[in-house]
Formats: structure tokens, sequence, C-alpha cells
């Protein structure tokens, strides 16, 4: 029996519920265990199938959702026993009373390459397939992205074959990868010709679930010809003596799971914490779809805005003044919100702070550009880096910018904790700047839809970085990058580089950085990474100068690098030296733009 065959007789239908969870109230072992099991003590797992199907489920999961080398520490020859022995279990319970899908997860190991988990996929599949599988389950997924390559194997070598991807959304309305439900929906849409049903399971209960879960199946039923399935957990767990406990009630769940019904689902079942008798009330429930409540209605679409940047981006010919300042130490913003109002009075019109620049630690860069916003009028774009948060903490930091009114972020992966703070100071890293651009799109298809927020990234023209920088920044543009601010330039050999970048359909911003002192530039020359400036303009400078004199020959050489890039600039990112604003307002009134 296949699904097909079963949606034409009976729709909905009941799935079975949780393995793992169920296994563990069992028998009070570790659920990593479970799918040993299916060697071990076999009679428990068939036990387990039998309960369900007796409970009305019509759709089995094989006891396999774990069952890799990598996550069991086994053998090929080891795994192959395990996948034969579930696969048998399953068929040998349902008969012809149920389908039975072959069980596959997401395998997670970062050592491992792309290719080397296709090969464990593949191991998989022609496993499965060598037992009779024709349908096959992949589930808890975080997007189709990571299982792709193994479902295009699995149609090349058995184009028939039933496919069901089952997707974990958070009540936040996102994957744990971060993929919003918007994007998932249209990578599922581009992808609809592999797959025979879609749905979403574990992550959250079905209280949680349903909001998102309301716009996610009226939009598969209206765009494709999917199967539709939804497997809730039993409400949100809790940690008692380090077991994970679900405290939800069995005609809680079956209430509440019911509730997606009329969405017009093809299965609906449980996940972790289920046990045959949630599965039992829940069919009773399917049974009697008339008793259940009708789901809340969709959420309407709100208006797409404008960001202030974003507009000045899409004017032809517009040419836009930015400038950076780097926050405080401390806790007192005086002094940059004075150099801000500067910047505002010399036509800047967006200030960018630094996040944390070279691995010490400063104020916040969202809440220091959100103090100058509010302060001052003028638009502040933070720098993002990926050194110091991890995924979480990033889109917490993106949902309060966009709460304060920010329209704009710069993506930077971010510098190096410096060698004496190692030890104690842990560096993040969880993504780069190439991920954190594709979590603010995301976050713009869908929580910010209505104002989203103009993602810009980091550019080096170096000669010598020529291929790897566009290469880059062709990475930053498929995620959402519109613009680019480049390192600062002190000679016409990053002319190349930049022209090469502004053809790629990028904006560029092209960085200077006026010099104030002999000091500062033997400084920034010798020991700050990525800067490279010729020994003649360090040789302008005079180590017996004064302050006024090293001052005048900085703007000097700036407006001077700055006429030489104006032609080929859409526009320019002042870094200001020291946070003295007044040097940017005399190279602005030198160059009259």
């Amino acid at each position: 029996m296949n699904l097909q065959t079963l949606f034409q007789h009976s729709c909905p239908i009941t799935a079975d519920g949780a393995m793992g969870t169920y296994f563990s109230e069992l028998t009070g072992s570790d659920a990593k265990l479970c799918e040993t099991y299916n060697i071990i003590q076999p009679e428990l797992i068939r036990q387990i199938h039998q309960n369900y199907l007796e409970a009305g489920a019509r759709l089995l999961r094989t006891n396999t959702f774990s069952a890799n080398r990598f996550t069991l520490g086994m053998n090929h020859e080891e795994l192959r026993s395990v996948l034969e022995r579930g696969y048998a279990i399953a068929s040998e319970c349902a008969q012809n009373n149920a389908v039975v899908c072959a069980d596959v997860s997401v395998i997670y190991d970062n050592t491992l390459s792309r290719e080397e988990i296709l090969q464990e996929y593949a191991f998989i599949i022609d496993t499965f397939l060598s037992c009779g599988a024709q349908t096959f389950l992949f589930e808890t997924l975080p997007d189709l992205a990571p299982v792709l390559p193994a479902i295009d194997y699995l149609l090349s070598k058995a184009p028939d074959a039933e496919i069901v991807a089952s997707f974990t959304i958070l009540p936040d309305g996102r994957t744990r990868s971060g993929t919003s439900a918007a994007q998932l929906l249209k990578d599922i849409t581009a992808a609809q010709d592999k797959l025979t049903m879609v749905g979403l399971n574990c992550g959250c209960g079905a209280v949680q679930m349903l909001p998102n879960a309301v716009p996610f199946f009226s939009y598969i039923r209206e765009h494709t010809k999917l199967y539709t399935c939804a497997m809730p957990n039993a409400g949100y767990p809790s940690t008692e003596n380090r077991r994970t406990v679900f405290t939800a009630t069995p005609e809680y769940f079956a209430a509440q799971t019911a509730r997606l019904i009329p969405l017009k689902l093809n299965a609906v079942g449980g996940c972790c914490g289920t046990t045959p008798k949630f599965i039992q009330l829940l069919n009773d429930y399917v049974q009697h779809p008339d008793k259940t409540p009708p789901p809340p209605a969709a959420y309407p679409v709100r208006a797409r805005q404008k960001a202030p940047l974003s507009s000045r981006l899409a004017e032809d010919g517009g040419f836009i003044l930015a400038a950076e300042l780097d926050p405080p130490e401390s806790a007192d913003l005086s002094r940059l919100l004075s150099a801000a109002r500067i910047l505002k009075d010399s036509g800047v019109s967006v200030v960018t702070v630094s996040d944390s620049p070279l691995g010490h630690s400063r104020m916040d860069s969202v809440i220091c550009s959100a103090k100058i916003q509010r302060e001052t009028g003028m638009e502040a774009l933070p720098h993002i880096c990926c050194r110091d948060k991890n995924l979480n903490a990033l889109r917490s930091s993106l949902l309060g910018a966009h709460c304060e009114g920010i329209r704009a972020v710069l993506a930077v992966t971010g510098d190096a904790i410096p060698e004496s703070d190692r030890g104690l100071v842990k560096p993040v890293f969880n993504v780069d700047s190439t991920r954190l651009m594709e979590l603010i799109s995301k976050l713009n298809d869908d929580i910010f839809s209505d104002a989203p927020i103009t993602i810009g990234g980091a550019f080096d023209p170096a000669p010598r970085k020529q291929a790897y920088s566009l290469s880059r920044l062709t990475k930053k543009q498929k995620n959402g990058a519109g613009f680019v601010l480049t390192q600062p330039v002190f000679s016409e050999d990053c002319l190349p580089s930049i022209d090469l970048a502004r053809q790629q359909g990028v904006k560029v911003l092209v960085g200077l950085m006026p010099l104030v002192s002999f000091r500062n530039a033997s400084f920034m020359k010798n020991e700050v990474p990525g800067i490279n400036i010729p020994d003649a303009l360090v040789e302008r400078f005079r180590p017996d100068m004064s302050r006024e004199e090293a001052a005048a020959v900085g703007i000097e050489i700036t407006v001077e690098l700055a006429r030489l890039f104006r032609p080929h600039a859409d526009g320019f990112y002042f870094m200001t030296p020291f946070n003295r604003a007044e040097i940017i307002r005399s190279v602005i009134q030198q160059l009259s733009i």
C-alpha cells in the first residue's frame, strides 16, 4: 500500500506518534539508543508499532530516524542491519492496513563534506530500496537544502518513489536554520515535482504550530497538488532529573491537534511526547471532524515600505555621504552625539556605527545607533558582526534594531579576538557575514516584510584580493546585499576592483580614511590588517608636525583621493579618525558636495 492508494480510500488518516520518547518512557533508557533496539530487542519495537496501529494509525514511521553511521557510531554492516530490521518490523506490523514510511533524518556533522554526507544518504536509501520501500519520509527538516541531493539520488534510483518532506517551524515562524515560512514555501513550490507530501512536525505543540500551519497549508493547497500532514509535539517539554518530560495530557493534545483537521490535511499524528493513548484520542476526532472548531483566519499581508537608505540607493545619480563613528568604551554617548550632529550639519546622510572593532569591547552598535537616530534625527546604520553572537543572539539584535526603526545594517564577519584575550574571551562565529545576510533576507521576507532592512556588506578592493573579493561579493549579492562599503582606499590601484564591483550591479560607497599624524599613518600601514598605504603618503607627514599641521595634510590627501574616486563611486564612506567629525566636515567643504 502507498499514500496515493491510502488517501483515495480514506482522508484524513491518522499517523502514528513518537517512537523515541515513547521508547524512553517504556524502558527508562536514552532515546538515542532507540534504533539499536531493532537488533537488541525487536519485540519491543514491534509492540510499539502494534500499539499505534491499535490506536488507529494508518501511517507508520520506521524506527530509523537517527540511523546513520555518524549518529549511532556504527560501521556500514551494522547500520545495514538496523535499517533492514527497522523496515521489516514496521512492514510486518502494517501488512496491508497501513503505509510504512522509511524514516530518514538530516545528517548533522560539520566535519563531513557534502560528498561524504551524500554517500551516507545513498547507502541508507539503497538499503531501504533493497527492502522494498516505496515511501520515504525526510522529517524534522530545517529546510529543503540539506536533503535535496538525497531526494535527487532517490528519484534517480526509484522514479516512482513517494517522498514526504516534513519541516520543523518554531513558534517564531522560522526553522532552526533561520529559514522563514515564506522562503520555505518558495523552496517547496520549486521542488514540488520531486515531492508527494509535505508537512510540519516537532519543535512545538499544536497550539504553537497552528498560527504557522494556517498560512503554510493554505499556500500548499492553493499552489501545489501535494498531500499534507501535521504531527505536533505533546506541547512544550520540561526537564526533570535531567530527562525531557512532556506534561500535556492526551486529552489536551488530541483536542488541540484536532484544530488542524479543518485545514483539509491528509494526515495528522504526533511527534515527541506522544504515545498510543494520544493517537487514540486524536483518531476519535479524525473519525468525527465535525466536532472540531474552525482554525483562525490567515494573517493579512502588509504593504512594503522602502527604507531611507534603500530609497537613496535606488535613485540614479544620487550620491550618498556616509560616515563611520566608533561607539564609546564607556556608557557616555555625549561626545558621539556631538560628532553625529556635526556630520549631519556637514551633509552626511547616514552615520554608521562599528561593532567592537578589532575585537575590543565597546557599546553595542545597535543600541548606539538607535540612540543616534532618536537624538539627532539622522539615519544610523549599525555594523553587526558574527564574532560575538550565535544565531539566536543575532536574530534578537535584528529584531531589536527593527523595533527601534533601524532600516539598514552592515553585515560583517568581524575582526578576530586579540591574541592576548584568547582563553578569556571566546569568539563565536556561528555564521559568517554571508549567512548573516541570508538571515536578514529571510526576516525581510517574513517578519520585516512591511519595512525590510537594507543589507550592506564589506568589500576589499585591493588588487591582490580582487578575484576573492569579487567572488565573495557575488555570494553577498545572492544573499541580499544591495550595497558595499569598501576598505579605505589610498591609491588608484583599487579602481579596477571597484569598477568591476559596480558592473555586478551593486552600489559601492568608497571608503576614505583621513590620516591625522605620522604616527597614525605608520600604525595603520604596519599594524592594521587590510590597510595598504603607499610609502609616499606616509612620507607627507613628519614626526614633529603639530596636530593642526598633520590634520591639514590628512585632509589634503583625502580630498585628492576623493576627487580621484568620485567618478567611480556611488557614494563616499568616511571613517572618522578618533571620532574627530570636524575633519570630515573640512573634507566635505573642500569637495563642495
